[in-house]
Order: C-alpha cells, then sequence, then structure tokens
C-alpha cells in the first residue's frame, strides 16, 4: 500500500472520473492535497486520506489481490523471526492450517500500515464473500478454517482471533490443537487381558471368546477391544505372552561401542549346543556336543575352544587355556551366571591370572550379543552342513528319514556315515574357527583391499595384527603357569604314602610323614596318569603315580617256571593216557625251521625272501580310511592284487570280500559306471 497516488493511476477507479484530465479537474475543485512527485516536474501526486471511501477501498482491494510471489517474498523475514522450537512439533495437518492463517494475518499487517485494522479486516471479508481475492489467499481460505462445513469463507471475528492467537503465542498459537487420544482404561481391560496376556498367545478371537463366557458386566463388541490394544505400546501388549527376556525385544537397549578397546581388554564366552548329531566316542551313540567359545571382543578373533557333552567348569578352562596361549592374558572376563562359569574352580584360575570375571545380568542375553552372533555365524552354520543337523530349519521329514537311517546302520554295521565321528567334528571345528578368523567382519574398521583395490571390513586376524602394528603386544604367560593354573584342585587326606581319587590309588613317597593329613591335588583330566601334590600352604611336594608302589604278586620268573612245570606235567599226563588208549609208543616230535635239505640254494633264497615280505604284510597293520573315496581306491588296489596271484593278509581278505556290500560302494560305482557312458556318449 502507498500513500501517494497519481491522476493517471486514480483514473477509471470506483468514485472517479474516467480520464486523467477529469481526475484533475476534480482535485482543484474539491481542493486535494498534492505533491509533486520526486523525480518528475509535472507529475502531481495525491494523498490517500483525501479520496473518496468508494476510491480508497477500490485501492485497498487492489493492494490485496497482488501477484501470489510478491506476497510470498514479503513474508519470510518475518516467519523466520517467529518461534520454530514449538512450530517444528506439530504434525504436518497442524502446520499446513498455521501457514494458511499466517497469511491472512501477514496481509492484514501489512494493509494495517495505510489504513486502520478494522477497515483491512472488512476489505478481506468483503473480497472473500464475493470471491475477488487473490489465487494465493483463495487457495487457503478453506485450508485455514479447518472446518468440513460447506460454509468456509472468512469472518471478521475468526480473522480477529487469528490476529490475537498470533500476538500472543506466535506462528505456533495459529495452529489447531491437536486431537488427543483416548487413553482412558474401560472397566473390563483388566478381564480381558487376563484372558489375552497369556504365554499360549492366544488370537485375540479366541481370547475375546473366553473373555465373553466369564464377564459379568457389559460386555464390548470386538472392534472396541481392537482398539483398546492397538492404543497400548507393544511392551504393555505383550506382557505376559513373553517371558522376561523376550520381552526385551520390545524395549530400548543400549548399544556399546568397542572401538575403545584392545586386544585382550575383554574376553567373553560362552556355551552353545551344536545342533547336529556327532558320535560319542565313549558310548558310540549319537549325541549334541556341547562347545565353549572364547572371543576377544575388540579384533572378534575366536581365541579358544572345547568341546565336552555339557557345559562344565573343566571344558570353560580348556577353552580359557587354549585363549590365553593364542592371545595372551585378559583384563575382563565377561561371561553369563551358567554352571560352566559361575563356580569357584573357574573364578579362582582367573584370579590368580590377575584378570577380574564379570557376569551379565540373568535374562539378559542382548548384553552378550557379540558371543551370540558368533554362535550363529560359526556354529549354526556348520551344523546346517552336515546331514544330522536337528535344527529348527531342517526339513521334518528329511530329518525323521536320516535318523532311522542312522540308527538302522548304527545297529547292523556298528556305524554310518550319516553322523560324524568326534574326529571328522573337531577337524571340521578348526576349519571353521580359521576361516572365520580369515573373513571380513562388519563390525571391525575398513581397509583397502590389496587385490582387488576396494575398501572392505578388516578380518578378525587382521584387526589382532593392525593392532599390533601399532605397537601393542600380548601378554603371554609362560607355558608352565598357564598349565599348572588349568589344572583343577581338590583336597584329599593321605594315607600311608597313597592318595585316592577318582577311583585311583597314586603314591608318593615323600608322602610318608605327612600321613593322615589333609594335602591339595592337582590333576589333569586329560592324563590320569599322575597328580601334582601340594600341601595346604600351597608348596608343591611332588608328582604321584598311578599305581606307583605296586608291583607283581609273585616275581615274574617264578611264575613262568611254575607255568613251565604245569604245561610239562598236563603233557606228561597226556602222553600217559595216549599210550594207554593205543597200547603203543608215543613220541613228540618239536617243529624245526631249519631249511629242507631238498631245496636248491638258489630256491631256498627266493623262497625265504617271499616269506619274509609276507611276514611283513602280515605284520603291518591294515587301517581302513576314513574317506569314502579313498575307501573305494583302497579295494581296488587289493583286488588288482587278488587278480595278480598275490595272497592278500587275513584282514586285507576280509575287508575285501565285505566292502563290496556297502552302501559307498555301490554308489560310487554307479558314479564311474556314468562318467564312463558319458565319455562313450
Amino acid at each position: 500500500m502507498r500513500n501517494w497516488y497519481t491522476a493517471q493511476e486514480l483514473a477509471g477507479l470506483a468514485g472517479m472520473p474516467g480520464t486523467e484530465r477529469g481526475v484533475k479537474k476534480a482535485a482543484e475543485r474539491l481542493g486535494w492535497e498534492g505533491q509533486r512527485r520526486l523525480g518528475s516536474s509535472r507529475a502531481i501526486e495525491y494523498s490517500f486520506a483525501v479520496l473518496p471511501p468508494e476510491t480508497q477501498a477500490a485501492l485497498l482491494a487492489a493492494s490485496v489481490n497482488v501477484e501470489e510471489a510478491e506476497v510470498a517474498t514479503a513474508s519470510v523475514p518475518k516467519v523466520i523471526e517467529r518461534d520454530v522450537i514449538s512450530s517444528s512439533r506439530l504434525l504436518d495437518s497442524q502446520r499446513d492450517v498455521m501457514t494458511a492463517r499466517l497469511a491472512f494475518v501477514r496481509e492484514i499487517e501489512r494493509m494495517s500500515q495505510v489504513v486502520s485494522q478494522q477497515r483491512a479486516i472488512m476489505t478481506l471479508v468483503g473480497l472473500a464473500r464475493d470471491g475477488q481475492l487473490s489465487p494465493y489467499l483463495a487457495a487457503r481460505v478453506e485450508r485455514a478454517n479447518d472446518r468440513k462445513t460447506a460454509d468456509r469463507s472468512l469472518s471478521e471475528r475468526t480473522l480477529k482471533r487469528w490476529l490475537a492467537d498470533y500476538r500472543k503465542h506466535g506462528e505456533a498459537g495459529l495452529a489447531p490443537a491437536r486431537r488427543k487420544a483416548d487413553l482412558s482404561v474401560p472397566e473390563w481391560a483388566a478381564d480381558f487381558l487376563r484372558c489375552y496376556q497369556r504365554p499360549t498367545k492366544p488370537a485375540v478371537e479366541r481370547a475375546y471368546a473366553e473373555f465373553c463366557t466369564k464377564y459379568r458386566g457389559n460386555t464390548p463388541s470386538i472392534h472396541q477391544v481392537r482398539r483398546f490394544l492397538d492404543k497400548l505400546s507393544p511392551e504393555a501388549r505383550e506382557r505376559g505372552r513373553y517371558s522376561a527376556q523376550e520381552l526385551k525385544a520390545f524395549q530400548p537397549f543400549r548399544r556399546r561401542t568397542t572401538k575403545n578397546l584392545l586386544p585382550g581388554d575383554v574376553y567373553t564366552a560362552d556355551g552353545h549346543k551344536f545342533d547336529s548329531e556327532v558320535i560319542n566316542p565313549h558310548t558310540g551313540k549319537p549325541h549334541r556336543p556341547e562347545i565353549t567359545t572364547v572371543l576377544d571382543v575388540a579384533t572378534r578373533r575366536v581365541l579358544g575352544v572345547s568341546i565336552g557333552e555339557a557345559e562344565n567348569a573343566i571344558d570353560v578352562m580348556f577353552a580359557l587355556r587354549d585363549a590365553i596361549q593364542r592371545g595372551g592374558m585378559f583384563a575382563l572376563f565377561y561371561v553369563d551366571n551358567g554352571s560352566g562359569f559361575a563356580n569357584e574352580a573357574v573364578r579362582e584360575v582367573v584370579d590368580r591370572l590377575g584378570g577380574e570375571m564379570v557376569h551379565a545380568l540373568p535374562y539378559n542375553s542382548q548384553a552378550r550379543g557379540l558371543i551370540e552372533r558368533a554362535h550363529q555365524t560359526i556354529w549354526v552354520a556348520a551344523a546346517k552342513k552336515l546331514t544330522s543337523y536337528i535344527g529348527a530349519d531342517m526339513d521334518k521329514h528329511a530329518g525323521t528319514k536320516v535318523h532311522r537311517i542312522s540308527r538302522q546302520q548304527l545297529r547292523d554295521q556298528g556305524h554310518t556315515r550319516l553322523i560324524p565321528t568326534m574326529a571328522e567334528f573337531m577337524a571340521a571345528a578348526e576349519i571353521e574357527i580359521e576361516d572365520y578368523n580369515n573373513k571380513p567382519h562388519r563390525a571391525l574398521a575398513k581397509i583397502r583391499d590389496t587385490e582387488t583395490g576396494r575398501m572392505r571390513h578388516m578380518s578378525p586376524n587382521e584387526a589382532w595384527e593392525a593392532a599390533r602394528a601399532t605397537g601393542w603386544e600380548p601378554m603371554l604367560a609362560p607355558p608352565e603357569l598357564v598349565n599348572d593354573l588349568m589344572r583343577p584342585q581338590v583336597v584329599r587326606r593321605t594315607v600311608r604314602g597313597e592318595i585316592t581319587w577318582d577311583g585311583n590309588r597314586y603314591f608318593l613317597n615323600e608322602l610318608r610323614h605327612i600321613h593322615g593329613e589333609d594335602v591339595r591335588i592337582a590333576y589333569d583330566v586329560r592324563d590320569a596318569s599322575r597328580i601334582w601334590v601340594r600341601t595346604m600352604d600351597g608348596e608343591l611336594i611332588g608328582e604321584a603315580l598311578l599305581d606307583g608302589n605296586a608291583s607283581d604278586y609273585m616275581p615274574l620268573n617264578r611264575i613262568e617256571k611254575a607255568r613251565g612245570r604245569r604245561a610239562q606235567g598236563q603233557l606228561k599226563r597226556g602222553i600217559d593216557k595216549l599210550e594207554t588208549l593205543t597200547g603203543a609208543r608215543v613220541e613228540l616230535v618239536a617243529s624245526t625251521t631249519a631249511p629242507n635239505a631238498n631245496l636248491e640254494p638258489a630256491q631256498l633264497e627266493q623262497a625265504q625272501h617271499y616269506a619274509e615280505l609276507a611276514m611283513e604284510r602280515q605284520a603291518a597293520e591294515f587301517e581302513v580310511p576314513g574317506d569314502a573315496m579313498a575307501r573305494y581306491d583302497l579295494w581296488q588296489q587289493l583286488d588288482a592284487r587278488q587278480r595278480a596271484g598275490e595272497t592278500l593278509s587275513l584282514d586285507e581278505a576280509s575287508w575285501h570280500a565285505s566292502y563290496p556290500r556297502h552302501i559307498d560302494f555301490k554308489s560310487i560305482q554307479r558314479m564311474y559306471d556314468f562318467a564312463a557312458e558319458q565319455a562313450r556318449a
């Protein structure tokens, strides 16, 4: 809006002549206040205040109907000056209404610089009623009203209310109030949740059906029940349907970072029940071994592994010993509260090594996500490579078939190729660990691959070596100390130099002086031939040997002589019986190893050479390979030797005759026959 207008600008408006000359004459006749326009010597401008009311209204309307871009440009600086923090918390729908109302507030402020606020408001109301607003403002009338009624025009009261809200609260005051959800709890909610929040996880329909049979009040519809459940948070809705441990999947958590750790700062360990069957070497029956894994947190490197039948302190200590021998000493040993870790034997070893054992909170497996993820990556993936996999992902019918065939083979043959032996499993476990330690890990930093030139994550072994390149070195313990610490200790009483432990007797001559006293013995679960005896103060006395004071009941030479005399007597009595029965003299001829005099020297030498070769073959231990292809190749070699006329040993001949009935032999032979047919074709 301007305060001064020329005759040319006023010509043709309401209450004004249609020509510039007529406007000038009217101004002279009515004595309008005027002034020369700056930069012009002849043009006269007339004040807005002296113009007729209808002319002023026309000028106001013309000023409202400006271009949309001009209005937007003029309002940008004032938008930035207002309260942005409050409006940033609004919903998109609230922000749209606020922006539409702000456009009218800006227009009133602009027009109020020339006319009164009341006249500016009435001008906008009249233009809106007549449909003469600019396209920019006309497009915002309906959105600014924020009503679903048919009448969405502007009113004086509405514009004044928007002005008051804007001046009191800023831009946020123009936004409509947010509709709040009804968070009241209906009276039937507790009764329904008792039917719904159960570990069996019943569906809403089944819980609602049970609820209707028990509830005595005004029963809600199932739609009301569903709307009530939608208002609850996942944690509140699923409480009772999940255990305390599983319910944490719906709760926020704290993400731990390992960027500031060095190798050896924290070791973490956990046991994992293998998801595939392995032949137990002690019983010969299938079982699922327990694998204890020790992981370095900083580099994700697997340092120690122990395989046993169940989680126990012995397997934990062996895994920890391997980790210390490979990676050195640790500062923290982060484990759970399982029986293999929460015991005095493991805690004593950790304390003597100078470390600290930290137990995770109960039902908080998320805190040990590193070792749980390693189990999935290493052992679950390894179990799925075996035919004897019995995890949740195994096909039900295939698993049943493998179980039936493997048990039948164990009953009939004593072995099966569907289930690996413990030796085969341990060899495969070493390969899996090596592959894991050499594979890029996404939790580690990125480096540029020297072969491809691309960026990739470091592997655990590379992260370990990268730490050593910065000057860090592992603190290795002497092997003697590690072996001594890893031996469990128990208290036993000495009796005349002997100690009884685990059903065995151990003897040490130095114990003769402490008869009847308690001592501490350390034992190795893998070697029962000796124990290490210490005083109760920890001083080493010596090694007590298994049956160290045992000797034969009688000297061997006397026993051998007695056996010879007994054999001679039995032989003499047998000859006497034969002579009595036959009536003839019976003589015994001793066997001789002298060469036959009828053989020529060359024949005798050849016979001796053949006998030596035969004796070497008979003496050599015959072993059947563990690999199916190697067994088939061995049978082919034995078959070729037999066709050439060579004599096989008893073990070789027996196995050569029985192996063609094995399923591996038939399948491999069919494979070779099919390959031969393809080659001929």
